[in-house]
């Protein structure tokens, strides 16, 4: 995936017009506001809004259509990654680095940028997994013992 929307953003760096750079002008503003107040479903859309916009940008309909079809299958795991901690920031800010290079008309900026931005992002998945992994292995080690009420037992108890 991060091969193929690379490089639809190669291409849409080569592609963009002052019109289009001004609607995602629009959109990553959006992204912003979003990110800041930690609004995961709505950043989620806008950030799909905006890779869908690069993919038209890119003027090359089969590319489009095989991303789509992947984005179909990914889409769960990719609202997921947006979940662990900082990543919805880390995000934006990879966001605002490609529509730098998109702006400054830098296909293999814009294309490396992607790249990276979709690598982060499985990145992220695989640190969740992780973490969701060990909290199953405490778990089977302390079958007995509910994460819930422990929690509310440690609160009832003046403990932090």
């Amino acid at each position: 995936m991060a091969l193929l929307e690379g490089r639809c953003a190669y291409e849409a760096a080569c592609n963009a017009t002052a019109q289009d750079l001004e609607a995602l002008e629009g959109l990553h503003a959006e992204l912003a506001r979003h990110a800041s107040a930690g609004d995961i479903d709505a950043y989620y859309e806008t950030n799909f809004q905006i890779h869908e916009a690069i993919q038209r940008l890119a003027g090359n309909r089969w590319l489009s259509g095989l991303i789509s079809d992947l984005r179909k299958v990914l889409r769960l795991s990719r609202h997921k990654s947006l979940k662990l901690p900082g990543r919805i920031h880390e995000s934006c800010a990879e966001h605002l680095g490609i529509f730098s290079a998109l702006k400054a008309h830098d296909p293999e900026g814009a294309e490396a940028l992607m790249k990276t931005h979709l690598l982060r992002q499985r990145a992220a998945l695989t640190a969740l997994d992780r973490t969701a992994q060990a909290a199953a292995a405490v778990l089977q080690e302390f079958p007995n013992v509910s994460p819930v009420s422990s929690v509310s037992s440690c609160t009832k108890a003046g403990t932090p």
